[in-house]
């Protein structure tokens, strides 16, 4: 995987990509890669906010054990767990709810400490089992590295099929859009991790110009194992849009070229021979 900077002129023409007529299952797919990338979005957007109002309060944190962000119908919960003293359950000893359409400080309702729910116990008890994976290397059947100055960040999505925990590479130094280093690990149906896959094979924590340049879109290659952008790149692109702020983002596959339009949160799929052919008009 690499990167680069798209400026103006190569912009103009990756402008019409939307307008290049696409496959139904191009389209579907568009559809599946952004809701998820959105929902993975949201779920991490309602954990840095929370935190920072938690922080802000500054609340007694003994015996704080882990967080989680899960979607609520139109809303999305940030939970602050606490093991019970029988050692059996967990106490939502902070949370925090937050439209999903404004997860902003201004509109976070916090509430009082409560029993964890069924559904509560249950996520975190999957993301428990994901930082045991992240330590143990058990199901990978490896050790899991994580670059300099950036940790795990876990985010759980629930699916008919069972729970999706996407962990992210989360950079510890400002001005730094992370991309890579991820991974997805699926959860069966009864609520145990069974698969663990790398979604990027290397780490790209990607800056801008220091000269000034106007960077009118970012981009990165994918190998054939993953020819499309991914969930974890939309919402990184999403996350830290202030510390790289160019409009577009491409990711250039050996079959196809994926334009993500972020301030309008609009993914388009092309063909490479579409894409080849627009550039070749040009």
């Amino acid at each position: 995987m690499k990167s680069t900077f798209i400026l103006g002129s190569v912009l103009a023409l990756l402008s019409q990509a939307p307008a290049v007529a696409q496959s139904t299952k191009l389209q579907a797919l568009e559809q599946k890669i952004l809701q998820e990338g959105l929902a993975l979005y949201e779920s991490e957007r309602a954990s840095w906010v929370a935190t920072d109002l938690l922080m802000a309060q500054k609340p007694d944190m003994t015996g704080m054990i882990g967080y989680l962000s899960y979607a609520d119908e139109d809303s999305v919960r940030t939970v602050f767990f606490q093991q019970t003293a029988d050692q059996e359950s967990f106490t939502a000893r902070y949370s925090f709810s937050f439209p999903r359409t404004a997860i902003q400080p201004a509109t976070g309702r916090r509430f009082a400490a409560r029993p964890a729910s069924a559904r509560e116990q249950m996520l975190f008890t999957q993301r428990l089992q994901v930082m045991e994976e992240l330590e143990s290397g058990r199901v990978a059947g490896k050790p899991y590295l994580f670059p300099k100055n950036t940790r795990p960040n876990v985010v759980l999505l629930e699916q008919p099929a069972g729970t999706r925990a996407y962990v992210l590479a989360g950079p510890q130094e400002g001005g730094v859009l992370p991309i890579g280093n991820d991974l997805l690990m699926s959860f069966s149906t009864a609520g145990k991790l069974t698969k663990v896959e790398r979604l990027h094979n290397s780490y790209l924590a990607m800056r801008m110009p220091e000269d000034g340049t106007t960077v009118e879109g970012g981009m990165h290659t994918h190998l054939p194992a993953h020819p499309y952008i991914t969930p974890t790149d939309i919402c990184s692109l999403l996350l830290y849009a202030e510390a790289f702020p160019a409009p577009q983002h491409y990711v250039m596959g050996s079959d196809y070229v994926s334009v993500f339009n972020i301030p309008q949160r609009r993914l388009t799929l092309l063909t490479k021979k579409a894409f080849d052919k627009m550039y070749d008009s040009k």
